[in-house]
């Protein structure tokens, strides 16, 4: 009797000592479970994880401020010729225009036909660029200024996103036209053009999905005077924005 009172009192210690190091399958603290085979010669933990990612649209402009003097207006670096193959935008700069050019619609074709676009540093557009003493036609016309700026943006919306712009100022006319064009990998992507304020929102980037990171977009900015710019002093605000679709 003696006998099979030790025996059952040593197999509650051994089946206590093997709850203790390995303890039956199921939820031990609410977070963590334990499982082993019935050799106990392995073991296995299942961690349960919780990630919160907050919906987020952010902008980043490598540029906020552009001043241009067409008292001493920059030339840009030599001339541009726009190919469809390859179309980059021109380099930063002024160029003449033709005077023949008098209309964006005139400005539109006059590109697309690979019309020669000269740099200048003088206003009125005019310069002898052959030397000999004459103004012909296509030695003076109209003047555009470029500038480049890259807008960083950031979107993590599944449904995808769109980047507009709205233009304010004052005075509200009397500068010219402005212009905007957003190009991703140099790829076209909108644009617009006025001679008068406030416009927009207006879209000119969109895509049906997050940004993939931070997407880089070149901005590039144009004023054309045209002729019937009047002379002052002209404060123009261009806002991004960057929303869901």
């Amino acid at each position: 009797m003696r006998k099979w009172w030790i025996a059952a009192l040593t197999l509650a210690l051994a089946v206590g000592y093997a709850q203790v190091n390995f303890p039956s399958e199921g939820d031990l603290d609410g977070n963590v479970e334990e499982l082993w085979d019935e050799n106990h010669v392995q073991a296995a933990v299942k961690e349960k994880v919780k990630v919160i990612i907050p919906p987020r649209y952010a902008l980043h402009l490598t540029e906020d401020e552009w001043n241009l003097n067409l008292n001493n207006p920059p030339a840009a670096p030599g001339p541009y010729v726009f190919y469809p193959q390859n179309p980059r935008p021109p380099a930063e700069g002024c160029y003449l225009v033709p005077k023949a050019v008098k209309t964006r619609q005139d400005l539109i074709n006059y590109t697309l036909s690979g019309g020669v676009f000269r740099p200048i540093g003088t206003y009125p557009a005019a310069k002898d660029y052959n030397g000999d003493g004459k103004l012909s036609d296509d030695e003076k016309g109209t003047l555009i200024c470029v500038n480049h700026k890259v807008l960083q943006k950031f979107s993590n919306d599944p449904d995808g996103w769109q980047l507009s712009v709205s233009v304010t100022g004052t005075p509200t006319s009397g500068f010219g036209y402005f212009g905007l064009a957003d190009l991703i990998n140099y790829v076209p992507m909108g644009g617009f053009s006025t001679d008068s304020l406030p416009y927009g929102p207006h879209v000119v980037a969109q895509d049906p999905g997050p940004t993939g990171g931070w997407l880089d977009d070149l901005i590039v900015e144009g004023f054309w005077f045209d002729g019937s710019e009047l002379d002052g002093t002209y404060t123009i605000d261009v806002t991004f924005t960057l929303a869901g679709l």
